[in-house]
C-alpha cells in the first residue's frame, strides 16, 4: 500500500535509486583510489626496472594503463550490484515494475515488458532473451527493440569516469538522469513505433501478481554479484586486453613519425579518428574521443581502456594523477561535451553480442534497424546536449 502508492510510489523509487548511486560513488571511491594508485605505482616501477623500448612502452602505457583504467571501477560495480541484488531479491523490483505498468499502458504495452527492461540494466543480451515470455509477437518484438536503450553495466565505467571528473557535486543526480533518459527515450520510441503498421493494435489487459516480500540471502546476493564481476573480469582479460594492445600499437606506429608514441597526432590511430571528425565535430568531439567510441563497438568498457591509453600521463607523472584528473585538465572537455559524450555512449550502437542476439530473435532487418536508429538518435541527442548546455554555460 505504500511502495506501490499512486502518490508515494515514485518518490520512494527515486529516493531509493539516488541512495544506491550515492553509495556507489561514496563507498567505491576509496578502493578505486587504491587501485588507481597501484596501477600508477606499477607503471612507474616497470619503467624503472625495464630497459627503454617499445616492449616497455606497450606493457606500461598499453596493457597496464589500459586494463588498469577499467579495473579501477570494479569496486563501484560490486557495490552497485550488491544493492540492486538486495532490491531484486527482497521483491521491491517487482513493485517498481508494477509502478511502471500504467506508464507502459500509455504506449500500448504493460508491466510484463518492463521486467526485461530491468534486466537490461545488467546486460542487454539476457534481457532480450527474457522478453521471450511475452506471448504477443508484436509486443515481444517491440520490447526487444526497447531494451538497447537501457544502460547496461558495460556503460557504467564510462559514466563513473565522466561523472567523477566533471560532475563531482551532483554524482547521484547525474547518474539517475542518465538512466532515466534511457527509459524515457525507450517509452517515446515505443509510442512512435505503436503508430506504425508493424505494431498498431489494441493493448491487452494485464494482471500483475506481486511476489511476497522476503529476506535476501547472502548466497543469492553473492551469486548475483559474482555473475556480474566474473563477466566484467572476463571482458578485461580478453576483449579489453586485446583492444588495449591494438590501440597502443596504432598510437605508437609509425614510430618514426610519432617519435615512438610521444607525438600521437601523427599515428595511425589519429588518422582513423580524424577520418570521422567531419561527422563528429558538431558534437564537440576530438579524434581521441572518436577513436574511443569506435573501440567501444565490441564492448563499451573498451572506451575507458582506450582513454586510459590516449590520455595517459608521462612516465615521470604516474604518481598522484588518475584518468579523471587528466580528462579534467584537457581543454577539449567541458560539461557540455561531457554530457554529449555520455549521451552518445548511452544511445549509440549496442555491443556486437546484443545485435547478434536481436538478429537471432527477431531477424536481421530489425537488428540493422537498431544499428541505424541508435547511431542517428545518439548523434542528434549529443548534438542537442552540446549545443544547448554550451549555450547555457556561456
Amino acid at each position: 500500500s505504500v511502495l506501490t502508492s499512486r502518490w508515494l510510489g515514485f518518490p520512494i523509487l527515486i529516493l531509493v535509486l539516488l541512495a544506491v548511486f550515492q553509495c556507489t560513488f561514496t563507498l567505491g571511491a576509496y578502493p578505486q583510489e587504491w587501485i588507481e594508485a597501484g596501477v600508477n605505482a606499477l607503471c612507474g616501477w616497470l619503467k624503472d626496472i625495464l630497459a627503454p623500448g617499445w616492449f616497455t612502452d606497450m606493457l606500461t602505457d598499453g596493457i597496464v594503463q589500459g586494463v588498469g583504467s577499467v579495473l579501477a571501477f570494479l569496486p563501484n560495480i560490486v557495490i552497485m550490484f550488491f544493492f540492486l541484488s538486495l532490491l531484486e531479491d527482497s521483491g521491491y523490483m517487482a513493485r517498481a515494475a508494477f509502478l511502471m505498468d500504467k506508464i507502459m499502458h500509455l504506449v500500448g504495452l504493460h508491466g510484463r515488458s518492463f521486467i526485461p527492461m530491468l534486466i537490461g540494466f545488467g546486460c542487454n543480451v539476457p534481457a532480450i532473451m527474457a522478453a521471450r515470455q511475452i506471448e504477443n509477437p508484436r509486443d515481444r518484438t517491440l520490447t526487444m527493440l526497447m531494451i538497447p536503450f537501457m544502460s547496461c553495466s558495460a556503460r557504467l565505467p564510462v559514466y563513473l569516469l565522466f561523472v567523477s571528473a566533471f560532475f563531482a557535486d551532483f554524482k547521484a543526480l547525474v547518474m539517475i538522469g542518465l538512466y532515466a533518459t534511457g527509459i524515457i527515450l525507450s517509452i517515446l520510441f515505443a509510442f512512435i513505433m505503436k503508430q506504425t503498421k508493424w505494431f498498431r493494435m489494441r493493448d491487452e489487459d494485464y494482471v500483475s501478481v506481486l511476489p511476497p516480500f522476503r529476506k535476501p540471502t547472502w548466497r543469492n546476493t553473492g551469486n548475483h554479484i559474482w555473475e556480474r564481476v566474473s563477466d566484467y573480469l572476463q571482458k578485461i582479460s580478453t576483449v579489453i586486453l586485446a583492444a588495449s594492445v591494438i590501440v597502443w600499437a596504432l598510437e605508437y606506429f609509425p614510430a618514426d613519425k610519432t617519435s615512438k608514441g610521444a607525438n600521437p597526432e601523427e599515428s595511425y590511430l589519429a588518422m582513423i579518428g580524424k577520418a570521422v571528425s567531419p561527422v563528429m565535430e558538431p558534437l564537440g568531439f576530438d579524434w581521441k574521443m572518436n577513436v574511443s567510441l569506435l573501440t567501444g563497438l565490441p564492448a563499451k568498457e573498451a572506451i575507458v581502456s582506450t582513454m586510459g591509453i590516449l590520455y595517459h600521463t608521462d612516465s615521470n607523472e604516474y604518481e598522484d594523477r588518475n584518468l579523471a584528473t587528466v580528462l579534467r585538465e584537457d581543454q577539449i572537455f567541458t560539461p557540455a561535451t561531457s554530457w554529449a559524450f555520455m549521451l552518445f555512449v548511452l544511445l549509440y550502437f549496442p555491443c556486437v553480442a546484443t545485435i547478434s542476439t536481436l538478429r537471432k530473435e527477431i531477424g536481421g532487418g530489425w537488428a540493422a534497424f537498431t544499428v541505424v536508429n541508435s547511431l542517428v538518435l545518439a548523434w542528434v541527442m549529443a548534438f542537442l546536449a552540446n549545443t544547448f548546455i554550451g549555450f547555457l554555460i556561456q
